[in-house]
C-alpha cells in the first residue's frame, strides 16, 4: 500500500527497542487529517520520541470529485510503515482531535443526554457516535462525537481502548502542570493546524475555553482580545503562555506581545526526561501529546 501521509516529525532515540515495548506507554493523538503518537519508557520514566503524520489529499479511482480515501486506508498505511504500533504495549493511550465537543459541569451532567448536549451547539449527524470524558480536577464532563467510520477503523487496530477528547488532554495537564503557580488569571493559547485553543483559569477553577479557527495571527489576536473584553480582563494584567506550533521569535508571539504585556512560552512537564532527540523541538510543541500520561484521562 502506498503511503498516504507526509511526515511532519519523526524523532526517535535510538535506544528504542522494539523487543522491550511491553515496559513503554504508547499515547497516540488522530483525526481524521493526521496521526501522532509518543512513546514513554516506563522503566527511565523518559520519553523516546515523537512521529506526526499528516493525511494526503489523495482522491480514489471512479468517486465523485472532492472525495478522499477511506481514514481506515490512511491508517492501514500508518500501521504498514510503522508496525510497532501494533507490539504489545504496558499502557496505550488514544485521544481524538474533533471540532464537536462542550464542557458540561458535573452538576448538570446527565450521561443519558450526551447527544441532546452536541445538538444544542453543533449539526446533528448520524454517522456520528458521542462520548464523554470526566474531567476530575474541575469536575466537568467534555462531550463529545467521533465519526461512526474512523471509530471503527481505530477500534479495528486498537480494539478495547478507550478514546478520550484531545481537549480533555490539554486542559487537564495545563491543570495539573500550571496549578502551583496559577495565583491569579491566567491565559492559555495552544496553536494547531488552522486552529486555535483558548483556555482561561482563575486560579481555582478554568473559566472559559474555546477553539477558534485561524489563517493567519491577526485572527488569533483578535479573537483573544475579543474574549479578553467580553470577560472583562485587562490584557495589560493577564498573563499569556503560549503552547503547540508556535516558535519563539516567530511573528505570532511578536504580534500578540503588542496587544498582551505579559507572553511567555509552556514548558515541559519536570516529571518527566526527554530524549536529546526531542530537545531539537521547542519545549511548547506537542504539549498534549507529551502529557497524556500525567493525567488520569
Amino acid at each position: 500500500m502506498a503511503e498516504q501521509f507526509t511526515v511532519v516529525n519523526n524523532k526517535l532515540d535510538e535506544s528504542f527497542n522494539l523487543q522491550d515495548t511491553r515496559n513503554y506507554g504508547l499515547a497516540i493523538l488522530f483525526s481524521e487529517s493526521g496521526f501522532s503518537y509518543s512513546i514513554l519508557d516506563f522503566k527511565r520514566n523518559k520519553y523516546l520520541g515523537v512521529h506526526h503524520m499528516i493525511r494526503h489529499d489523495a482522491k480514489p479511482l471512479h468517486t465523485m470529485p472532492g472525495a478522499k480515501l477511506p481514514f481506515d486506508d490512511f491508517l492501514k498505511s500508518i500501521i504498514n510503515a510503522t508496525p510497532w504500533l501494533k507490539n504489545p504495549y504496558k499502557s496505550v493511550k488514544i485521544g481524538y482531535e474533533g471540532r464537536k465537543c462542550t464542557l458540561i459541569p458535573a452538576q448538570l451532567f446527565d450521561a443519558t443526554a450526551k447527544d441532546h448536549y452536541l445538538k444544542l451547539s453543533f449539526p446533528q449527524s448520524e454517522e456520528e457516535q458521542a462520548f464523554s470524558d470526566h474531567l476530575m480536577p474541575l469536575d466537568s464532563h467534555q462531550v463529545f462525537a467521533i465519526p461512526v467510520s474512523v471509530l471503527n477503523a481505530m477500534r479495528g487496530h486498537f480494539p478495547n481502548i478507550k478514546i478520550v477528547h484531545f481537549s480533555s488532554i490539554l486542559i487537564e495537564s495545563i491543570w495539573i502542570n500550571y496549578k502551583n503557580r496559577i495565583n491569579a488569571n491566567k491565559a492559555f493559547v495552544h496553536v494547531r493546524e488552522k486552529l486555535f485553543d483558548l483556555m482561561i483559569f482563575d486560579g481555582r477553577q478554568m473559566s472559559y475555553f474555546n477553539t477558534f479557527p485561524f489563517q493567519n495571527g491577526e485572527d488569533v489576536a483578535y479573537y483573544l482580545i475579543f474574549v479578553l473584553e467580553q470577560l472583562n480582563l485587562n490584557p495589560e494584567h493577564i498573563p499569556l503562555v503560549l503552547l503547540g506550533n508556535v516558535e519563539k521569535g516567530a511573528g505570532l508571539c511578536e504580534l500578540l506581545a503588542k496587544y498582551v504585556r505579559y507572553v511567555e512560552f509552556g514548558r515541559r512537564n519536570e516529571a518527566f526526561k526527554y530524549s536529546y532527540m526531542l530537545n531539537q523541538m521547542q519545549p511548547q510543541a506537542y504539549y498534549p501529546l507529551l502529557n497524556f500520561f500525567s493525567c488520569g484521562l
